[in-house]
């Protein structure tokens, strides 16, 4: 770009305000990260044609093109965190899962030793029971006491 250095001429004081115009929008790009920096954008948001910045404008193209390098590493920046989030994610589910599996299973065992405890302790009240009845004293009937056969 060849600026006349006196701005005498009506060509070099449009150059110069279409340079301030590009520069002022190539900032507004800069600071707004969701705005794609674009030869397109930076026209659109300069309201200037995408050719003047082509033809005249190439220290503006230059600044334009820097951030988009920029950009496209931080760009990648975020994309190889966001790899690494969905990796941890995707263990953490993992782990999560193996867990409850583990959880499920002892639960189970921990269902079947009480039902088994159940079990057992209706078994050994059974058998308390049987006991005691065994070891009550059985009277001893005597002679005398025997019930005549023939009155019944």
């Amino acid at each position: 770009m060849t600026l006349d250095s006196n701005l005498s001429t009506p060509q070099a004081r449009r150059r110069a305000k279409t340079d301030a115009r590009l520069r002022e929008a190539l900032c507004v790009l800069a600071k707004d990260p969701s705005a794609a920096p674009t030869v397109a954008g930076l026209a659109r948001a300069a309201g200037v044609g995408r050719n003047i910045i082509y033809t005249h404008h190439s220290g503006v193209l230059e600044a334009l093109r820097e951030l988009q390098s920029q950009r496209e590493g931080a760009t990648e920046a975020v994309a190889g965190e966001a790899d690494r989030t969905r990796s941890a994610l995707r263990y953490a589910e993992a782990r999560n899962i193996a867990l409850a599996t583990h959880n499920s299973g002892l639960l189970k065992r921990a269902i079947e030793a009480e039902q088994r405890a159940e079990r057992l302790e209706r078994r050994n009240a059974q058998l308390v029971q049987e006991l005691d009845r065994i070891r009550r004293p059985v009277p001893i009937r005597t002679c005398a006491e025997a019930p005549d056969p023939s009155a019944a």
